[in-house]
């Protein structure tokens, strides 16, 4: 009896072992889901290859209210699983194609936490059909979730579109209007996860990078690296309702990379997301295979936990309103960048290394900004000194801009710079000379503890001067006490060359840093300023007075490049000006001059207050802005139209030198006045018109 119940218990065993799937079979199961990670979830695996067949719009609008369908979604690892929701109808809003709206019913998904960002583009439809991608949601929801679905008919009609930057080199063709949103509800929007940068960091790079290509991404601080090793069991396919990352910038330091679902899988290519990433439309981002950790609660709503893993395969080649389309292959190409960044208390250099996808290149000053951030390691008053150096595919110039700032936020510092730097280039709007496509980037950055600032406190100048002479002018600086020397100062000279034809009388001197008081002396600009805390060192490509010359439009990118380069400025440069005497109130006379004794007005005659005569009506002046009749005029007064200028003379134009403050941000402006003796003429005469006798200026009038 006992070897007859060794034998049956041998027959089952080889029984169970028959009756299970054969091994070929198993290998197409994914890292299916374990038990105990997630307790209590009813879901259940998909798996193997499970071909999920497209209903489009004109049988999806045959579903009745409350009809079952399913989401097709990875909540952890990288097997896929299904959740219940249910159909509730179409909702054409206005998109150009309908959006199907559900419901979910699954109680162990609501418990995790519902519908989450990282979900987008999850396949939704009826058992074994696909009628379109899980989009958008609402905020702070509670069960049961509603939902929102982009039809597979418009995301499926992004494989063929053609996006604007692909037609910049074809015939012009007229661009369709940009989709609208509802308010009441929002995309399930992509979870961008960002390595090396601080969460406290997060905050400032959103009001940075706070414009319509970000509404569709949610920024993370994140815990991670460079894309890992693949897990155990898993293959580079991709289908339905799998997991994929695409990659913004990776590197030593800094990984940008967003996460999202494939909807559904065509040949060699794939959509995905149901909405956009950026909006890009012509986009070249390289796409990674991704993880999940699990889902992360959040009141307002949950997120998946997403790593990429292993190597690209393939590229995201568009970016449009219903999904991004992606191809299958190798990567993109990606610009190199190289930050060097140089401590302030080690000699040695620490250099880094990334690559950002090209339609990113905003991302280079972030790469710049959070490697710098990382490295320093503290959060403290100091003077970043940088250089960003740009190389081409167009041309073999180089471009290289210097920047010097002194602030408390070296972060922000690096990423305006940088960004204001490289977007003279790569931003289409800002660059109308002509096609700059990156082909390396460098940054230099070198950090300092004391604050380079030194304000203009002092000129001094000689009392008076001859014409023909030099003028040295002495200028004193107070530099911030962590630069100040055992002088405390830092005493310049500067020497001007006075013309032999300069005219006489009492001249102005004016010393002012380049950027002197830009924003606190024309008040708050209010989001157009720097941050209070930094010092601007404005003057590369910045001229808020206007050029006394005219420059030439830049027609291709050297010609580009050699102005941009013409026009840097120093933040420690200072003008020094000598202007010419002149008296004003006779508009149209060069500084200096007077207008004959004739043409003076009559004693008592006073101009408006405002320069300009009363309009008609204006009780307190007559009716044709003409002097009354019936006002007393000296004899033969023959009134201003008779006065005449030679065409010989010409205004005389003002002396300027420039004086550079190695390695200072400087700000103020101060002035002296000079004497300017004639040798023909007595104190405080003005030069004679040609067939006059020298004129001595007017008294000045008596203070009431």
């Amino acid at each position: 009896m006992r070897f007859f119940f060794v034998l049956a218990g041998i027959a089952l065993v080889m029984l169970c072992h028959l009756s299970c799937s054969p091994d070929d079979e198993q290998t197409e199961i994914e890292n299916p889901i374990a038990g105990e990670l997630l307790t209590g979830f009813s879901a259940a695996p998909l798996l193997g290859d499970v071909v999920l067949k497209n209903m489009y719009e004109d049988e999806a609008r045959k579903l009745t209210d409350k009809t079952p369908v399913q989401i097709v979604t990875v909540l952890e690892g990288t097997s896929r699983v299904v959740l219940e929701a249910r159909f509730r109808g179409v909702r054409d809003f206005g998109f150009g194609f309908p959006l199907y709206e559900c419901e979910l019913m699954d109680e162990s998904a609501e418990a995790m936490g519902g519908i989450a960002a990282g979900m987008s583009g999850s396949p939704v439809g009826p058992p074994g059909r696909i009628m379109g991608a899980l989009a958008y949601g609402t905020s702070f929801a509670t069960a049961p979730t509603r939902f929102w679905v982009t039809s597979i008919d418009a995301m499926e009609a992004t494989i063929d579109h053609q996006p604007l930057g692909g037609l910049l080199e074809q015939e012009p063709a007229a661009a369709a209007p940009a989709a609208g949103i509802n308010a009441t509800y929002v995309p399930v929007k992509t979870p961008v996860m960002i390595t090396g940068i601080q969460s406290h960091r997060i905050q400032e790079l959103s009001s940075h990078l706070s414009d319509s290509r970000y509404n569709f991404v949610e920024l993370f601080a994140d815990i991670a690296g460079a894309p890992a090793a693949p897990p155990v069991g898993t293959s580079r396919r991709v289908a339905p309702g799998d997991m994929i990352g695409a990659a913004i910038a990776t590197g030593d330091i800094v990984n940008s990379i967003g996460f999202g679902t494939v909807t559904q899988v065509y040949e060699n290519k794939f959509v995905a997301f149901g909405h956009p990433f950026f909006y890009d439309g012509q986009s070249a981002l390289p796409v990674y295979r991704a993880v999940v950790n699990g889902i992360v609660p959040n009141l307002m709503i949950s997120y998946k936990s997403v790593s990429a893993y292993g190597k690209p395969i393939g590229t995201i080649t568009k970016d449009l309103t219903p999904a991004i389309v992606g191809e299958f292959g190798g990567p993109p190409p990606m610009i190199p960048v190289k930050v060097i960044y140089h401590p302030a208390n080690s000699p040695t250099a620490i250099e880094k290394h990334h690559q950002v996808a090209y339609g990113q290149e905003s991302f280079i000053s972030l790469v710049a900004a959070v490697t710098l951030d990382a490295l320093r390691m503290e959060f403290s008053n100091s003077t970043i000194e940088g250089s960003v150096t740009l190389q081409f595919q167009e041309t073999d110039t180089v471009y290289t801009e210097p920047f010097r700032r002194a602030s408390s936020v070296a972060f922000l510092d690096v990423l305006t710079n940088v960004d204001t730097i490289v977007r003279s280039f790569a931003d289409t709007l800002s660059n109308s000379a002509g096609k700059a496509t990156l082909k390396a980037v460098s940054i230099s950055i070198t950090d300092k503890p004391q604050i380079a600032k030194a304000e203009i406190s002092e000129v001094v100048a000689p009392e008076e001067v001859m014409p023909g002479e030099s003028v040295t002018v002495s200028i004193t600086l107070v530099p911030h006490w962590s630069t100040a020397g055992a002088e405390r100062t830092i005493q310049r000279e500067v020497t001007l060359e006075v013309p032999e034809d300069f005219p006489g009388g009492e001249a102005n001197i004016n010393v002012a840093a380049s950027a002197f008081d830009l924003f606190g002396g024309f008040g708050d600009l209010g989001p157009l300023g720097p941050p209070p805390e930094a010092i601007p060192d404005f003057g590369f490509d910045f001229d808020p007075f206007g050029d006394e010359e005219e420059k030439p439009v830049p027609t291709n990118l050297d010609e580009l490049i050699k102005q941009m380069e013409e026009d840097q400025m120093d933040p420690g440069l200072i003008t020094v000006t000598l202007t010419p005497p002149g008296l004003g109130g006779f508009p149209g006379l060069p500084p200096g001059l007077l207008p004959p004794e004739g043409l003076l007005p009559p004693e008592g005659f006073l101009p408006p207050e405002d320069g300009e005569m009363p309009e008609e009506g204006e009780e307190d002046g007559n009716d044709d802005g003409e002097i009354p009749e019936d006002f007393p005029l000296p004899e033969g007064f023959p009134g201003l139209d008779a006065l005449e200028i030679p065409e010989e003379v010409e205004p005389p134009e003002p002396v300027e030198v420039e004086l550079i403050i190695d390695g200072f941000i400087v700000s103020g402006s101060r002035d002296a006045t000079i004497m300017i003796k004639g040798e023909e003429m007595g104190d405080g005469m003005f030069p004679p018109m040609e067939g006059e006798a020298p004129i001595a200026p007017a008294e000045p009038a008596a203070a009431e």
